[in-house]
Order: C-alpha cells, then sequence, then structure tokens
C-alpha cells in the first residue's frame, strides 16, 4: 500500500484525532459533574423579589 509516502499526514490526522477525542470526554466529564448542581430561588422577606442559592458547588467545579 507504500503507507510511508502519506507518513506524515496519517501522523497530523491521529494527532487531531487524539485531541478531538480529549475534548470530547473532557466535555462528557464536565456535563456529569454539572448535573447534580441546582441553584434555588427563595423568596427575601416580604418583597417581591428573590435570593439564588447553590453557588457553593458551581464554584466548587469552576475551581477544578
Amino acid at each position: 500500500m507504500d503507507l510511508i509516502k502519506w507518513k506524515d499526514d496519517l501522523e497530523e490526522i491521529g494527532e487531531r484525532a487524539s485531541k478531538e477525542f480529549n475534548i470530547e470526554m473532557t466535555l462528557q466529564t464536565m456535563m456529569k459533574n454539572w448535573e447534580g448542581v441546582k441553584f434555588y430561588l427563595i423568596p427575601f422577606k416580604n418583597s417581591n423579589t428573590c435570593t439564588c442559592t447553590g453557588f457553593d458547588d458551581a464554584m466548587n467545579l469552576l475551581d477544578e
């Protein structure tokens, strides 16, 4: 098949495929980690506004 003449092209394709695979695996891990993060809106005193809670888990994930 005389693949040696395509050596440089094959190496480049392999490197790109490896990087893409690593990105996809990292993205899957990140999505799985974020599934459990929940934000809650809690009414603030006797007003029509709410406060948001749940930032601690999100900040921990962002720090990682």
